[in-house]
């Protein structure tokens, strides 16, 4: 009996980690290009109102992507919507390395915001299911936490690699963060019940 707990224990608190991560990456992604926004200004000569936009693009595509997000879940499955939410976040990041024209940045953020809608659905699906009801105020208290904590990690980290190599090696770097994450969950696919 205790064996069966302690084994249910370690496969939520995987379950939590993994979650916790990838809900981890949907909030670094929503500041990357902030931290990027002076080496941007700089490259091509525009305003911290366009750049803002930017943001704007990106926040109201999610919001707006965000219940059909939900509905995506419910028909399709939380893990394929959170695997390809993850996907497009990553991808859109990684192809800003290649802009040459300011605008090009518009539809990249439009697609990132799409990608970055579906966390809460398919994660808090994903919990709900896969996690121990005794212990699952305690698996949305994990994921909250590990959104703070995305936050918390462009601000030095992208600074840091746009002043050493570049802001265009920066997204990659960012890009790549998210599909080796991906990579993970994928490789996890089984603990993650929807």
């Amino acid at each position: 009996m205790a064996e069966a707990l302690a084994e249910g224990q370690k496969h939520d608190v995987k379950v939590m980690g993994l979650i916790g991560l990838a809900h981890s990456l949907s909030h670094f992604y929503q500041l990357v290009p902030p931290t990027l926004f002076p080496f941007l200004h700089a490259e091509f000569d525009v305003s911290y109102t366009k750049l803002a936009a930017l943001m704007t693009l990106f926040y109201v595509a999610s919001g707006l992507a965000q219940t059909p997000a939900g509905f995506l879940v419910d028909r399709f499955g939380a893990r394929k919507v959170l695997f390809a939410g993850l996907g497009l976040l990553a991808v859109s990041t990684g192809l800003m390395a290649t802009v040459t024209w300011f605008w090009l940045f518009a539809p990249l953020a439009v697609l990132a915001g799409i990608g970055n809608s579906v966390f809460h659905p398919a994660d808090y699906s994903i919990l709900t299911a896969s996690i121990n009801p005794s212990r699952i105020g305690r698996a949305y208290g994990a994921h909250t936490l590990a959104g703070n904590l995305g936050w918390a990690v462009p601000p030095l980290a992208m600074l840091s690699l746009a002043l050493l190599v570049g802001w265009r090696p920066a997204f990659v770097v960012a890009s790549a963060a998210g599909l080796l994450t991906l990579a993970l969950l994928l490789a996890n696919a089984n603990l993650l019940r929807g």
